[in-house]
């Protein structure tokens, strides 16, 4: 007998998808919270990653929350709104998850 066995021929299709294995990660985070952790499950021979849902509910919760915490305090001292966040800088919900469908792309 010689050295190493043959690499098989794992490539498949999935709902149209070429893939070239058939182990497709299911949604799960953290799994798939993050492009790092995309790549590590790629470089272990995942062919492709479900991403976790995003939906509206989860969406208006947030920002029902984001007001609720940023509307304390806004009648007492002025000194208090710099604790506050700032609606502009949050970026929370559907960007954050675009971008992450975005550089996972790539």
């Amino acid at each position: 007998m010689s050295g190493s066995l043959p690499t098989p021929d794992l490539t498949t299709t999935y709902l149209g998808l070429p893939l070239r294995s058939p182990m497709v990660v299911g949604a799960a985070l953290p799994l798939s919270e993050h492009v790092e952790q995309l790549r590590e499950l790629e470089e272990h021979g995942a062919a492709a990653v479900v991403l976790h849902s995003l939906f509206e509910e989860q969406i208006e919760q947030e920002q029902l929350a984001l007001h609720w915490h940023a509307s304390q305090g806004e009648e007492s001292y002025g000194e208090a709104l710099s604790y506050l966040p700032q609606g502009a800088v949050v970026h929370e919900g559907p960007d954050t998850y675009l971008r992450l469908i975005e550089q996972a792309r790539r």
